[in-house]
């Protein structure tokens, strides 16, 4: 058996690529996102590889490049994120891996892209890498507060346990107390925003810029495009407002129990980053919702705030590995959240 990798054509044989998707990440409805995500983003269409048996021309695995906008070096650079990585069960070992991460490197060689980065959910991810000789330019890590303790009770308890209500309604009680500790700044409106994004985001990002990190820009084609265009997902939006003006945002995505802030951005003060975050958790109560989570890098600005909100660390991961051609450095101080990641 011979393996190669070739260039997938998205018009002519997206049916092969959604074939290799739908039997290894069958969790994702792939033929519903493919146009939005593989065709329509709104900085190009995404490369895609797919890895195959030269005897038989039947393809095993799949990887693709989807274009990002990114601050670097103070300034907005196209880069590319490598996601839906799918290999046939029996196809992975590390030779394929790595056959298919070389790949994803061509367009950064070939100068269509300032550089590239994948975002391996574990330590057993990183393994590709380590073959390439690439080590991660950065480390996430998932932060939650809790908003009910019911679930939590009762995995230690029993769900039937007459001791169980009552502890659950202690500790629901004492989480309502910790969210009351802080008074929100007056001069701060917070408010939903529904709609596509405007200009004023673009502004916000601009002030925002990035001399000495690396971060994913959020101008209101990249908003709109990722929030208000995916065929999948609905997205609920908070604005910070000073006199009417965006000082900054919250971008949320929920599901049966829990919440994720999935975009957290603005030129706030840490106590006002923590005034918004509340807005979200407050938005999650009366959702009855469990717990609200976040990615972000580490040493990341907002790290403070999210502790003030009564947020706490939980497990490390995804982890970042960027390439910027051979011998070229990829930057350093990655401030990432978990839109940055969310392939």
């Amino acid at each position: 058996m011979t393996l190669q990798v070739r260039a997938v054509d998205l018009d002519r044989e997206h049916e092969e690529l959604l074939s290799v998707l739908e039997r290894n990440l069958p969790e994702l409805p792939h033929a519903r996102r493919f146009k939005w995500l593989y065709r329509d983003g709104h900085l190009g269409p995404a490369w895609s590889w797919l890895l195959y048996d030269s005897g038989s021309r039947e393809p095993v695995a799949l990887a693709s490049l989807f274009r990002r906008a990114m601050w670097r070096r103070g300034q907005v650079e196209v880069c590319g994120q490598v996601g839906d990585f799918a290999v046939d069960p029996t196809h992975r070992s590390l030779g394929p891996a790595v056959m298919l991460q070389r790949a994803t490197l061509g367009p950064v060689d070939a100068g269509q892209l300032a550089l590239c980065y994948d975002c391996p959910p574990n330590a057993r991810g990183m393994s590709t890498f380590r073959r390439l000789k690439m080590e991660a330019s950065a480390t996430m890590t998932r932060e939650v507060r809790l908003l009910r303790t019911d679930r939590h009770v009762a995995r230690y308890l029993g769900k039937g346990s007459a001791m169980t209500g009552v502890v659950a309604a202690l500790g629901n009680a004492a989480l309502r107390l910790a969210s009351w500790r802080r008074h929100p700044d007056r001069g701060l409106e917070i408010g939903v925003h529904r709609g596509r994004f405007e200009e004023e985001f673009t502004a916000l990002d601009r002030r925002m810029g990035a001399a000495d990190g690396v971060r994913g820009r959020r101008a209101a084609e990249d908003l709109n495009w990722r929030y208000r265009e995916d065929p999948l997902h609905e997205y609920q939006v908070l604005t910070a407002r000073r006199s009417g003006e965006l000082a900054g945002f919250a971008v949320i995505s929920t599901s049966q129990r829990t919440s994720a802030v999935v975009d957290l951005f603005g030129v706030l003060s840490p106590s006002e980053t923590a005034d918004l975050l509340d807005a979200v958790c407050q938005l999650g109560h009366a959702g009855g919702l469990e717990s609200v989570s976040t990615l972000i890098s580490a040493d990341h600005p907002l790290t403070a705030p999210l502790r003030s909100a009564g947020f706490r660390p939980r497990e490390s991961g995804p982890w970042v590995v960027a390439y910027a051609g051979a011998g070229q450095e990829v930057g350093s101080a990655w401030q990432l959240t978990y839109a940055d990641v969310m392939a």
